[in-house]
């Protein structure tokens, strides 16, 4: 009996092995289908850096075949010179268990330059690094269709720039002139109709008061889309000129802190800056609750600062990082004025105020 029950119990032990090796072996096979025909580049290197497994979306993607990579040294094949210290930094952040996300280039078999997004996901089986899981997806072509939106929004920015600017010289020089000629004629027929009753006289003057009114608000409209001062005299010029009528229209104290040796910039990074100043002081009175605000512009040999800061109620903290369709236009745009002149525009914010910061660098000083 005991010689048949130990018989019983190596057979089931048997069927139970053959049967987890049979799971283990599905699985296998499902994992390497699963890998094989994904569509996004995988492949694994051990801690020495060498190829141990792709899959034909890599080689499709790198133009190598499998037996090129197999046990080679990867980045001996696929990165720039100009790269290899970036590289290196990603590889050595995997290897001390991190998992890092990076958008770069790399070099295909031929020279050509694939912009890609690589994940590096470290292997750890009980505790011990093994190797490293690579994925790499091939992003040329959404970097050229955001370069395709950049360079029309770029495009889109400079007519409304120019369009400003010829609207508030129509104004200035044809609308307006308009209405100074109507404020002689109305003058003079004051003086004609000099006693030809009370009423007469009341609707005169009345029309006079309509027309400098209409002509102040003209004027302050032109200069809102694009005020001469900067064309003429400058950036600083237009600030002080612009912070003094802010100020006296919306009673927020403006306090300006601009260099007096300030020199003349090229017109679209004036333009771009005094922007952001309109921008930031509107934002300001909209949302921030503060009853002052500061600006700050300076430059050196390398680059043109511009601080706005206020003292209000901050931006909340899941706005931060916030996209164009939570921020709205006006951030966004700043932005990407910024962006395209190669500043970086910075905002930093909590619950004692916000500063809005753009750093422009000096015209041929690269960041």
């Amino acid at each position: 009996m005991k010689r048949n029950r130990q018989i019983k119990v190596g057979v089931r032990r048997t069927r139970l092995k053959q049967k987890l090796e049979m799971t283990l072996e599905e699985l296998t096979m499902y994992l390497n289908e699963l890998i094989d025909n994904n569509p996004v580049a995988i492949l694994v290197l051990d801690p020495k850096h060498h190829v141990q497994m792709c899959n034909p979306a890599f080689e499709r993607l790198f133009q190598y075949a499998r037996e090129e990579l197999m046990h080679a040294n990867l980045e001996d094949l696929i990165t720039t010179n100009d790269l290899t210290s970036e590289a290196v930094g990603i590889w050595e952040r995997v290897l001390r268990g991190e998992k890092v996300y990076a958008s770069t280039k790399r070099r295909r078999k031929d020279g050509s330059i694939v912009e890609v997004e690589i994940y590096g996901i470290p292997l750890v089986i009980k505790r011990k690094l093994i190797g490293v899981y690579g994925i790499y997806h091939d992003v040329s072509q959404r970097k050229e269709a955001e370069m395709e939106v950049r360079q029309l929004s770029a495009q889109l920015l400079k007519l409304q720039d120019e369009e400003r600017r010829r609207i508030a010289r129509e104004l200035h020089d044809t609308t307006a002139q308009k209405l100074v000629a109507l404020n002689m004629n109305l003058t003079k027929l004051k003086a004609l109709c000099a006693g030809t009753g009370p009423e007469a006289e009341a609707a005169i003057s009345d029309s006079l008061d309509l027309v400098e009114e209409s002509a102040r608000e003209l004027r302050t409209l032109a200069y809102l889309l694009h005020p001469p001062t900067l064309d003429d005299m400058g950036l600083t010029s237009a600030i002080s000129w612009y912070a003094r009528g802010f100020a006296q229209r919306s009673g927020v104290q403006v306090n300006l802190d601009l260099s007096s040796d300030f020199e003349r910039l090229p017109r679209d990074v004036e333009t771009m800056l005094f922007r952001v100043v309109q921008e930031g002081l509107t934002n300001i009175h909209r949302h921030s609750g503060s009853g002052s605000a500061s600006i700050h512009l300076a430059a050196d040999a390398e680059q043109v600062v511009l601080e706005l800061s206020d003292q209000g109620r901050g931006m909340p903290v899941n706005l931060q990082g916030a996209t164009v369709e939570q921020l709205g236009v006006g951030i966004a745009g700043m932005r990407e004025r910024v962006r395209q002149l190669g500043g970086r525009l910075e905002i930093v914010s909590d619950q004692h105020g916000t500063m809005l910061r753009v750093l422009q660098p000096q015209p041929g000083v690269s960041e």
